[in-house]
């Protein structure tokens, strides 16, 4: 149906390229000691972009099986636009196809493996649930047009665990992700037993007194506001006003502790991409660095618009993460000496201003009295900016993780944050 497409859009002088995402997927649901869902899919979608008359149509679907209505509806589309644009197409870039089969694994004994975690019920009676999800998603996506065919293969495995801990009548639930290029069950088993023990210690949490702290943020909740903010460093976002980097740009924006970058050949980390979603060849870049903002992010339309050249990055960035210190999370807690650690943060859609940079979230975590863990907190609000957080950098940890294929973080020691407790 693609080379149908691209015939019948060349007929009709109409510049076409298809980007295809095809998923192949394993999903597997234990609850406690039992099987709840076992089932496979596959999922294509097509983002069909097209210029007919200087008019830029993009057309999102799952159903190419009809290539006559979509190149009507692009034609009837771009009659209904009256700004004419320019864009560009992929072409033959110095890059080779990534094509890997999908690997064979033995799902008997993963689900053998989830369902193994039940046994913790026995240590810890107050478990009264355990609920655990396994993907197992190959990915292929491919770009096509009349002159190129570029392919990339990845296969990733996600773990979502959920623990309920029932004390007293109250139940306190904990859980984590966990994304990864090899199954490990060693990895799964430690990030359970870890939030066992954080369960068990939320539901004694007790209150805390507001005042400005110095506060460790881990890694897991750095990369929730590394992934709100994700497209500040947008041109069309900077250029529109609707970015905390707006008038910025080769300035000093955060501590020169920080540096951000995207990396997207990284084989070792989930996000590997070679090409982005216009065919724009990706590689490694620093948006921040040393603190200072000096990259800008394109894609096709908004490199012509600025005569500059695109960063590979349409469609979102990949592998962005800060780089890593030279300290251990362990380090971190003995050079805070006193102060909170944060190990959740919630609210990020309303409580993260994305155009001004104001934050206001809720979250949890623990009080730290001379280097050592006290007690657990409950509910506070985190009052801040991104500027005035990043800016008041103790030290980075060297605990890198990558949360999602967007990205990742290390955990961080702040200085003078506002805490808004009940006390």
């Amino acid at each position: 149906m693609i080379d149908e497409l691209l015939k019948l859009s060349s007929s009709k002088n109409i510049k076409l390229e298809v980007f295809i995402d095809e998923d192949e997927t394993i999903d597997i649901e234990t609850m406690n000691d039992k099987l709840e869902k076992y089932e496979t899919s596959s999922v294509s979608t097509y983002h069909i972009k097209s210029l007919y008359n200087n008019k830029i149509v993009i057309i999102n679907t799952e159903d190419i099986s009809d290539p006559e209505t979509i190149i009507n509806n692009i034609i009837d589309f771009s009659n209904t636009l009256d700004k004419e644009e320019e864009t560009t197409f992929a072409h033959n870039i110095d890059i080779r196809n990534n094509i890997k089969e999908k690997e064979n694994k033995d799902y008997k004994k993963i689900i053998n493996d989830l369902i193994s975690l039940n046994k913790y019920k026995e240590k810890y009676p107050n478990i009264d649930n355990i609920n655990m999800y396994y993907t197992d998603k190959y990915n292929k996506v491919s770009i096509i047009n009349k002159d190129v065919n570029l392919i990339d293969t990845s296969n990733i495995n996600y773990i979502y665990g959920e623990i309920v801990w029932r004390e007293n009548n109250i139940n306190q639930t904990g859980w984590f992700n966990l994304i990864s290029l090899e199954y490990d069950f060693s990895k799964i088993e430690e990030k359970f037993i870890e939030i066992v023990n954080d369960v068990k210690n939320k539901i004694r949490a007790v209150s805390y007194k507001t005042n400005k702290y110095n506060v460790i943020i881990k890694n897991s909740e750095v990369f929730k506001i590394l992934n709100r903010y994700k497209d500040m460093y947008d041109a069309e976002q900077i250029r529109n006003k609707l970015s905390p980097l707006t008038k910025v740009y080769n300035k000093q924006v955060f501590s020169d502790k920080i540096t951000i970058v995207e990396d997207p050949l990284n084989e070792s980390l989930v996000g590997r991409r070679i090409f982005d979603i216009e065919g724009n060849a990706t590689y490694y870049k620093e948006l921040i660095k040393d603190g200072k903002f000096i990259t800008k992010l394109y894609n096709n339309k908004n490199a012509i618009l600025e005569n500059t050249n695109p960063t590979g990055t349409s469609g979102g960035v990949r592998n962005m993460y800060i780089v890593p210190g030279s300290n251990s999370y362990e380090e971190l807690v003995k050079e805070m000496n006193n102060g909170i650690i944060i190990d959740s943060l919630e609210g990020l859609h309303a409580g993260a201003n994305t155009i001004t940079g104001e934050l206001s979230l809720q979250a949890t975590g623990y009080e730290v009295k001379e280097g050592k863990i006290s007690k657990a907190l409950k509910l506070i609000i985190m009052q801040t900016t991104l500027k005035e957080l990043f800016n008041n950098v103790i030290c980075v940890g060297n605990d890198l993780e990558m949360f999602s294929v967007t990205g990742g973080s290390p955990s961080i020691l702040f200085k003078d944050v506002t805490i808004v407790g009940k006390e």
